[in-house]
């Protein structure tokens, strides 16, 4: 779990631009996560995924 939270939150930064801003995104629920926020959904690998594919389209011009 440690691992997946340190890989999401270096992801976060990256693409929402620093730490701030990533802390807020993984704390505040998302409709592209089911309503849940995506600290809520790291705790399996699949999750971990999920938060990924919406870094990835938030990266890429999506809202999310």
């Amino acid at each position: 779990r440690l691992y997946r939270l340190a890989r999401i939150v270096a992801l976060a930064k990256h693409y929402l631009g620093n730490e701030e801003a990533a802390h807020r995104w993984l704390k505040r629920a998302n409709r592209a996560l089911g309503g849940r926020t995506p600290l809520a959904l790291i705790d399996t690998e699949l999750g971990a995924r999920a938060v990924e594919n919406v870094l990835g389209r938030i990266a890429y011009g999506g809202v999310s």
